[in-house]
């Protein structure tokens, strides 16, 4: 008899037909039936970020499923794998999954934050479930306990993951979703290995295989981190398998084919300029860190109390408002915690007795995941929640393991605390699901809980710019130049929130010193933009000319320096000079939806119809729900005097984007053209209630 996988999954080699009456008086008729534990599952974790649901787009997002000019439509399904996750940055992040899997949110919602959402946490759920039934074919061989016991602990392991808080940043947030991509991918690849395995037909045993690899592979493309799942692999499968040699090497075969794949996929995108390396006089420093990220991470998993998604681990970030002394303390407290848990762990993988190889194998899991995070290795924080992912469930496998030296009824006891921890922790997520409900939210909760880093701050002052707010905005800078005074970025938005309330003198000082900025900070042209826009308004259009080259050939894949350019070409010499430096780059990009546009309405205005309508044909399979295509081609069907066409295609428009109002201002102005004065009359209304709404 042929069991479902999942059956053959929580056994240890051999399938057997189905459990027998004792054993069904044993276990939990529960761990029995698989669906039922996924409904129960997501059941869960549908409830307790339920208050996220309705959030926002913050932080990343704002880029990721905004900005990013990969996720709009299907035709970019090869194109990811030839570009890093952010188009511009000094980071190498290759993760052209996540950007797949946002490619199929747009298609499904049209840009809806809630569908978005609703992904993140069934990725989560999956990720749970699949977790739990790896731990219950992993217990197998780790544990040489009952079947209850194993069940139990693989059960609990696994919904203590599922509701912990610190997941928050990985399941609330929409950009954090590469984790639980990763882990769905990754245990799939291992539950279909061991599925394989068992298999005794040939052609099915090969077609599991190939399909591991795939999934191993997907795995690495959703985020880096998935490096560690394949060491955890190898580790098991060489050091806690009991096979021959033979069968081990043979997955491992496999491992090494999956990574020379993932090595060349990565080479596809332009290569960017190395991150600093650790230096032996920065190593005692970073050692430090670790410990401190250690203790971090200890007492967020044992006690979650302070949550934010960006820590600092310095004295100028998470105690960056305490005096002196409390900031030495502070620090010193986390090392001194981080050292600890250290010695607990090896005190605990010295004991022999129950569960000793599945604390060891728990230890080896959370130490492996932790050195990547750990700071020994450059990192653009220096902690944070989501980082906890993956290594948190070897801390739990750890626990677990230390619990099996206990009593049986101590053990019964600490079951009874493990549930009741369940409930704590899904309350305490729930309760901080509620801070993603939008941005500004999120940066406040964050910096008040002690994530006062520089990147936090700055972001707040933009949010608070976006909305009108800048004596409040011009605040928040000042006291993130007073923390951190080489933060380049706020000094460019503090310069621009100052121009916005007409103090010209203090804004051009700021600009000055910000456009000095090394080329290699991110988005450090952003000074030099404003300061080359300044010039040509005051008419000293040569001045800002030269400023933007110079800063295109540091930054040449940059549009926002080429759409500059072109707007002090055309205004100073015409459209057909300022045509060129757009085609070029539109040419280079023919995904860039911006540009494309952006050359379009250039070829119209030189008359140049046929290109015109070739590029805005090409543009609208760009976005399968945008608008703008749409809207320019109905521009140039007026231009072209065919009102028909021109209806139809705003028509398009408005449909896409009902709630623009540009749109149907446009479209009000072409009905009056073709003389349809009531229907315009109407669109104005609609319009109106739009903006009244507002």
């Amino acid at each position: 008899m042929t069991l479902p996988w999942w059956h053959c999954c929580c056994l240890n080699k051999v399938p057997v037909p189905d459990y027998s009456p004792v054993q069904a008086t044993i276990t939990p008729r529960l761990f029995s039936r698989p669906w039922l534990v996924l409904l129960l599952f997501a059941a869960l974790g549908f409830a307790i970020y339920l208050p996220s649901l309705r959030g926002e787009r913050v932080w990343d997002d704002h880029y990721l499923v905004g900005e990013n000019p990969f996720f709009r439509s299907p035709v970019f399904v090869a194109e990811v794998f030839r570009h890093h996750l952010f188009f511009e940055s000094a980071s190498t992040y290759y993760r052209p999954v996540q950007n797949l899997s946002y490619i199929a949110d747009y298609w499904l919602w049209a840009g809806e934050p809630l569908g978005y959402h609703c992904t993140n946490v069934a990725l989560h759920v999956l990720a749970a479930w699949l977790l739990w039934l790896l731990l219950r074919r992993l217990l197998a061989g780790l544990l040489g306990e009952s079947e209850r016991i194993r069940e139990w602990c693989a059960f609990l392991v696994a919904l203590i993951w599922l509701v912990h808080p610190a997941h928050n940043a990985a399941v609330a947030y929409i950009s954090g979703r590469a984790d639980s991509l990763a882990a769905v991918f990754a245990l799939g690849a291992w539950l279909v290995w061991w599925k394989a395995r068992d298999e005794r037909r040939v052609a099915q045993r090969v077609m599991l295989c190939v399909c591991s690899v795939l999934l191993l592979l997907l795995a690495l493309c959703s985020k880096e981190i998935a490096l560690i799942w394949l060491a955890l692999f190898t580790l098991h499968t060489l050091g806690f398998e009991r096979t021959t040699l033979r069968s081990r090497l043979v997955p491992i075969a496999g491992v090494l084919v999956v990574l020379a794949v993932y090595l060349w996929l990565h080479s596809l995108p332009p290569s960017r300029p190395p991150q600093p390396t650790v230096n032996c006089e920065a190593l005692a420093a970073r050692s430090i860190l670790a410990l401190r990220a250690l203790g971090d991470y200890t007492g967020l998993l044992a006690f979650p109390a302070t949550l934010m998604m960006e820590r600092s681990l310095g004295p100028a970030g998470m105690y960056a408002n305490t005096h002196a002394w409390q900031r030495a303390i502070g620090s010193e407290w986390l090392s001194i915690l981080g050292l600890a848990a250290i010695l607990v762990t090896a005190w605990l993988c010295a004991q022999r007795g129950a569960g000793a190889s599945l604390r060891r194998f728990g230890a080896l899991w959370f130490g492996v995941a932790f050195i990547p995070i750990s700071n020994l290795i450059p990192l653009n924080a220096e902690s944070a929640e989501h980082w906890i992912y993956l290594a948190s469930i070897g801390a739990l496998m750890l626990v677990a393991g230390a619990a099996l030296l206990l009593p049986s009824r101590a053990q019964r006891a600490a079951a009874l605390v493990a549930l009741l921890a369940c409930v704590a922790f899904a309350a305490r997520t729930s309760f901080r699901a509620a801070d993603w409900a939008d941005a500004e939210t999120f940066a406040r909760k964050t910096i008040a809980s002690g994530g006062v880093t520089p990147r936090m701050l700055a972001y707040l002052a933009q949010e608070l710019g976006a909305q009108g707010r800048l004596a409040e905005q011009e605040q928040v800078l000042r006291k993130t130049l007073a923390i951190f005074p080489d933060y380049t970025t706020a000094r460019t938005n503090l310069a621009l929130c100052l121009r916005k309330q007409g103090r010209e003198h203090e804004a051009a000082s700021l600009l000055a010193t910000a456009e000095t900025a090394a080329p290699t900070v991110p988005r450090s042209w952003n000074a030099a933009l404003n300061i080359a826009g300044q010039l040509h308004h005051d008419k000293r259009s040569a001045e800002a000319l030269a400023i933007v080259r110079e800063w295109e050939r540091r930054f040449p894949e940059t549009w926002e320096m080429v759409a500059l350019e072109a707007k002090i070409l055309n205004d100073t010499a015409g459209s057909v000079v300022a045509l060129a430096p757009v085609a070029e780059f539109a040419h280079a990009h023919w995904w860039h939806l911006p540009s494309q546009l952006h050359l379009a309405s250039l070829q119209r205005y030189t008359k140049d119809f046929t290109a015109a309508a070739a590029t805005l044909a090409a543009a609208q399979k760009l976005d399968i729900h945008g608008a703008a295509a749409f809207g320019e081609l109905a521009l140039l069907e007026l231009a072209r005097e065919n009102l028909p066409a021109a209806i139809e295609a705003q028509a398009t428009a408005v449909a896409r984007a009902p709630g623009d109002p540009a749109q149907l201002n446009q479209f009000a102005e072409i009905l009056v053209r073709a003389n349809r004065p009531d229907d315009a009359a109407i669109v104005r209304k609609m319009m109106e209630q739009l903006r009244g709404g507002r």
